[in-house]
């Protein structure tokens, strides 16, 4: 019988996943893991209290050990203070995809390995598929749901090792099998979509929970005029129109923020769009075919990957040409490259290139 931890979130999915894995004949151990101190109520979804108890409640309706982990720390190290330190760089961080890469990925997937078990499986919308001898990793099938954009930083070499039970399902499907199984999740609401900031608010998370106080500084348009001023840099990002506080006129976009001297460029809808970006920590699922290639490049969660070409650098890096221009390519933010569906692999979309730098 082939051993699975699977990473129960004490949300609709991962119960599903467990229900799933166990009715198939596996055996089937959840863990979840504990990323807040039990004093932190208001975080309502993975890593909480309340959802630590969800979770160990399925687990009891499944019939399977269960356990819990400690991996504060690592949360706080790897996660929460690489999305302060991005906003403080005027970036706009992806902490999804941290947390997939350091703490379920990584630390949990050390962790299956070193309790015996053969997978580790987890309630992601995405497939993995053996062809010729090698997997890879698609899109899920349900296209509102899919999370591949999210798993990009897996290792190749994991692949084999990872289960998606829900990848080719839909969420009404899901559902109807939480339904199914008896399961306590079966009415779980979705979670949020980062789950530390409990208020909804960058700006006072900022504040309240990161210590970061408020730095004025000018509102310039691209030619340099004054147009007001701002509390902090880090409370604004590429693509921004709204909440701006500059008002009257034609409607103005956050272009750039320079944080090296406390400054947010505004200007028009065509300046908010960009065609070429740099790419860092460079993560490949499938070999790319050449040193430059094309392909189509997803830059953010929802974004419709658009057609591109690549030019790979050293260092895990490259330059990214888009044959057309795409609103909001945000430097934090993650690019995802896709084949069709399959995703063959992404990195950390650095500052704005120039297309003759490519």
């Amino acid at each position: 019988m082939k051993k699975v931890v699977v990473a129960m979130s004490g949300g609709v999915d991962s119960s599903v996943t467990a229900a799933l894995l166990k009715k198939e004949g596996f055996e089937v151990v959840g863990v979840t893991l504990r990323l807040f101190s039990e004093t932190k109520n208001s975080v309502k979804c993975c890593g909480g209290a309340d959802s630590a108890a969800s979770a160990r409640a399925s687990a009891q309706a499944i019939g399977i050990r269960h356990y819990f982990k400690s991996a504060q720390g690592l949360f706080s190290k790897t996660v929460i203070d690489d999305f302060v330190k991005g906003y403080l760089s005027g970036a706009t961080p992806n902490p999804c995809v941290e947390c997939n890469r350091h703490l379920k990925f990584s630390y949990l997937y050390d962790l299956a390995r070193s309790m015996g078990a053969d997978y580790l499986a987890t309630g992601h919308y995405a497939v993995i598929k053996k062809s010729g001898g090698e997997y890879g990793l698609y899109r899920g099938a349900d296209p509102l749901k899919d999370q591949s954009y999210f798993l990009y930083c897996l290792e190749k070499k994991q692949l084999g090792n990872v289960l998606f039970p829900l990848g080719g399902m839909t969420k009404k499907e899901v559902r109807r099998l939480a339904d199914d199984f008896s399961l306590p999740t079966a009415k779980a609401p979705e979670s949020n979509d980062i789950c530390f900031v409990t208020e909804g608010n960058y700006d006072l998370y900022l504040r309240k929970t990161a210590g970061i106080k408020p730095r004025p500084g000018p509102i310039v348009d691209m030619a340099g005029k004054l147009l007001g001023k701002h509390n902090g840099f880090f409370n604004f990002t590429v693509g921004q129109r709204r909440g701006t506080g500059v008002y009257g006129g034609s409607r103005l976009y956050v272009v750039e923020i320079r944080p090296e001297i406390n400054e947010v460029v505004l200007g028009p809808l065509e300046a908010a769009h960009s065609s070429a970006f740099g790419v860092k920590d460079l993560n490949w699922l499938a070999l790319p075919p050449r040193d430059e290639f094309e392909t189509s490049a997803q830059i953010r969660y929802r974004h419709k990957p658009e057609p591109c070409a690549v030019k790979l650098a050293p260092g895990g890096r490259a330059g990214v040409r888009l044959y057309s221009p795409q609103f909001a390519v945000a430097a934090g933010q993650s690019v995802v490259f896709y084949d069709g569906g399959r995703v063959l692999g992404g990195g950390i979309i650095t500052a704005g290139l120039k297309e003759k730098d490519l």
